[in-house]
């Protein structure tokens, strides 16, 4: 008997969930009712209808206050966190013009706070946010994963070639490792552990191997 190919919902189905559960949250706020509305249209399968009320959405955000703009920001990026969907939840119009804008806006207004730095993410920024608050298990998983996934993508011609530099990346790797020690969720700090460990490997035998010519 032939099984039946899956829909392109069910392929999707975290990401119809996903919407669901932000859009009810979201509507419980009614400044944000169009954010609501656009996940529902997203829900339905009606794009354009929802970048239509998205745009909506937008304009009404890149004209409220800082303060309206953060707590919309800092809700939203806390939710869509590594989760299934998050282009969708929070797709390139609004990361252009409310999120991107608000988070660099609240570098400047609360330099000594450690979230913007947070979801800005890059190396740099994840840096920053765990020197400016070491105790937020978020920063240091997204600091960890960040750090090996760069380098899994660098390692991943070996041994054929190396795709970065071989010191700074094993000082990273360095960085990696203490900031995986401290983490709660043993399966987490055990999984980047071993992940750390295997890179170095692989790193430091290509270093040998380019010493030896």
């Amino acid at each position: 008997m032939t099984r039946e190919r899956p829909s392109s919902r069910e392929w999707r189905a975290d990401w119809f969930q996903a919407l669901s559960e932000i859009s009810a949250e979201a509507s419980r706020a009614p400044e944000w009712a169009d954010y609501a509305h656009y996940c529902r249209e997203q829900e339905r399968g009606l794009r354009a209808s929802a970048f239509a009320v998205l745009n909506e959405f937008i304009v009404r955000m890149e004209n409220a206050s800082f303060s309206e703009r953060k707590a919309f920001v800092s809700w939203l990026m806390a939710r869509i966190d590594h989760r299934a969907g998050a282009d969708v939840l929070a797709p390139y119009p609004l990361r252009r013009r409310v999120i991107e804008p608000t988070l660099n806006e609240w570098l400047s207004v609360e330099p000594a706070c450690a979230e913007p730095h947070r979801w800005l993410g890059g190396y740099d920024h994840l840096k920053q946010a765990l020197q400016l608050n070491p105790s937020d298990p978020v920063t240091r998983t997204r600091y960890v994963r960040l750090i090996t996934e760069e380098l899994t993508y660098a390692a991943h011609e070996l041994p054929t070639a190396y795709l970065g530099n071989a010191v700074d990346d094993l000082s990273r790797l360095r960085e990696a490792e203490a900031a995986a020690q401290p983490m709660a969720d043993l399966e987490e700090r055990r999984r980047a552990v071993a992940e750390i460990r295997a890179l170095r490997e692989q790193i430091e035998r290509w270093q040998l191997r380019q010493a030896d010519g």
